[in-house]
């Protein structure tokens, strides 16, 4: 029992990789250039260190490096210990410089971090487009992931246990004896059987031998029991990327029924794609086809058309066949955002299969994905259905899918997932609508969830948040007083820098920063800055710093990234909010602005000006 929706229905059209399936150029975003770079590992961002954006262009990174090397090269500092400290960050900075203005190094920087400048990289020929060098890279990457998997062999299994609970929501007048049977709710439980149950298990390794490169096989089992009876196959597939635009995959089965597949993404560009799905069921048939066609219309929607050729014959072949299966023509548009909310519309035409599908997905409280959805169709009843799913621990995902039909019956499902080992349970609970059923299969677990989210789930989370900080503090302790020696070495060298800046911002009655602070969202209140009640320290002057960044009687500081990257600040609350509050005077009046940590910031700003009062 597959997910129902459109937007289900959109995924598993695509061929998929060892990682999964290979999505459409709008998000999801490809697997190929997921980050490797574990959580919590201290890298300077560079762009934040020359307090640039990541659109800067050339003559920018020049200005900028110019601007910082007048006050922190070595050979500008008044005694040895100034040089001294100054020597350290200057080469900080020059390295920024040396990343960024080479354009094959910002590349593989803006793609693959400080993890990409550590890697060897053979460079191919030059002269090459942007588009051809980030392609080069790209695959210089999956060829690199590739071979740390050689080794691995990947296992996935797929349990699915019907359970039929129909006679546990039925009335006592269902019976010709009701005194007889029992009614209690343990009995009722008791009363659920088990239906059909089918099994997977797969393994997957790449292909080395003969030169092979970028080639996957697959081996999959399968079984089917339903009352006593069954029946299994293996199923065998081979998968093989030419690049990482082109996918291909053929399977087909050892046992009866024989049954091939041959499925296919090519990513035409950045905003297009194709693909395609052929099934030979039987040889006196020619193959099913299926095509779809898709192109990105904004940043994060993408419209795509499919058709389904269902059966047909070619002069003699199928002419004769009993299979008949009418073709279809499909058109959609599906939205998908970085947070996983999105949504899905498909209208389907055909002779069989005329109907209207749409869902809806959002993020709620408790990190849960919710999404609703319906299909009407000419030739079928109206369905609806709702899906909730989450993570439950590290890496345990679970879900649970209530599918109701007009006229037809109510099904529950429950979903759970642990590194590609999936567990499934359909439940029947219903051949058709019941307010009963309905209400203990949606109020019921809405309330459940609303109670134990407000007085379990939430104050869990917070006091796990609260103690992974400390952990986090206990852990870098050490990092955080180097950086705060770091930047108040720095500060300490920008003060007669800024103290002329500052002057000259004065005499023509410009820019100039009466205070600057950062830190902990929590202490910045509309009166001012809240003390803390730790003995830690959340809040940290930066007024120098930001004086430094104005520059002809303009501040901007890019966002995107924390502002504890820039030079002169750092991070007093590691794992916490941050925000920046800045306080400047711009022809003689007073202004505040208060701004996220990866928020940006620009000044002087009319609407930053405080009452005269």
């Amino acid at each position: 029992m597959d997910d129902p929706g459109p937007s289900s229905n959109y995924y598993r059209s695509f061929a998929a990789t060892a990682d999964g399936p290979i999505h459409p150029p709008s998000p999801p975003h490809s697997p190929l250039l997921s980050s490797t770079v574990p959580d919590h590992v201290h890298h300077t961002d560079l762009y934040a260190l020359l307090n640039l954006s990541k659109d800067a262009s050339e003559s920018q990174i020049r200005e900028r490096y110019r601007s910082l090397a007048t006050t922190f090269h070595p050979d500008r500092q008044r005694n040895d210990h100034d040089r001294y400290i100054a020597h350290s960050r200057f080469t900080e900075i020059q390295r920024a410089y040396e990343v960024l203005i080479d354009e094959n190094k910002r590349m593989i920087y803006d793609l693959f971090g400080e993890e990409g400048l550590k890697t060897s990289w053979e460079l191919g020929p030059k002269n090459k487009s942007k588009d051809e060098l980030r392609s080069y890279f790209i695959n210089k990457e999956y060829e690199r992931r590739s071979m740390e998997a050689e080794a691995l062999v990947k296992t996935k299994s797929d349990i699915e246990l019907v359970l039929d609970a129909r006679a546990v929501f039925l009335p006592k007048s269902f019976f010709k004896d009701p005194n007889v049977i029992p009614h209690d709710p343990i009995s009722r439980i008791r009363r659920i059987r088990p239906g059909r149950s089918v099994m997977k298990h797969s393994f997957e390794t790449p292909i080395t031998a003969f030169g092979f490169k970028n080639v996957q096989c697959m081996i999959e089992g399968q079984s089917l029991s339903r009352n006593g009876k069954g029946g299994s196959n293996v199923l065998g597939t081979i998968k093989y990327q030419f690049s990482p635009k082109l996918w291909m995959e053929f399977s087909t089965s050892a046992l009866q029924p024989r049954v091939g597949r041959f499925k296919g993404t090519w990513t035409v560009d950045e905003d297009q794609y194709i693909t395609w799905n052929l099934v030979q069921q039987t040889l006196g048939n020619p193959p099913q086809v299926g095509v779809t066609y898709g192109r990105r219309l904004y940043a994060d929607s993408t419209g795509f058309i499919s058709y389904e050729s269902g059966s047909y014959a070619i002069g003699p072949w199928g002419s004769e066949s009993p299979i008949s299966i009418p073709s279809s023509l499909s058109v959609g548009v599906t939205t998908t955002r970085r947070d996983g909310a999105g949504w899905t519309v498909q209208t389907t035409a055909g002779l069989g299969a005329s109907r209207l599908a749409a869902d809806w997905s959002t993020k709620i409280p408790g990190g849960l994905r919710l999404k609703f959805g319906a299909e009407v169709g000419l030739g079928s009843s109206p369905t609806l259905f709702i899906n909730a799913d989450g993570k439950l621990t590290e890496n345990v995902r679970g879900g649970v899918l209530l599918q109701c039909e007009v006229g037809g019956g109510v099904i529950m499902k429950f979903k759970f997932n642990r590194l590609g080992q999936r567990l499934s349970i359909p439940v029947l609970l219903s051949e058709r609508l019941s307010p009963t059923v309905i209400f203990c299969s949606t109020v019921i677990p809405a309330v459940t969830y609303l109670g134990a989210y407000r007085y379990v789930i939430l104050p869990r989370k917070k006091r796990r948040l609260k103690e992974r900080i400390t952990e986090l503090r206990e852990e870098n302790k050490e990092f955080i007083v180097q950086k705060k020696a770091e930047a108040l070495d720095a500060v300490h060298l920008m003060e007669r820098e800024v103290e002329k800046r500052a002057k000259m911002e004065r005499d023509r009655n410009g820019l100039i920063i009466v205070s600057a602070q950062y830190g902990v969202s929590s202490s910045f209140t509309p009166r001012g800055i809240k003390g803390s009640e730790k003995d830690e320290e959340e809040i940290v002057d930066v007024t120098v710093p930001v004086q430094a960044l104005v520059q002809d009687g303009k501040l901007y500081i890019p966002g995107g990234k924390g502002k504890f990257n820039i030079i002169g600040f750092w991070d007093p609350c590691i794992g916490e909010n941050k925000s920046l509050r800045v306080r400047y005077l711009f022809r003689g009046k007073l202004h505040e602005v208060t701004v996220d940590d990866t928020a940006s910031l620009r000044a002087p700003i009319k609407a930053h000006a405080l009452d005269d009062a």
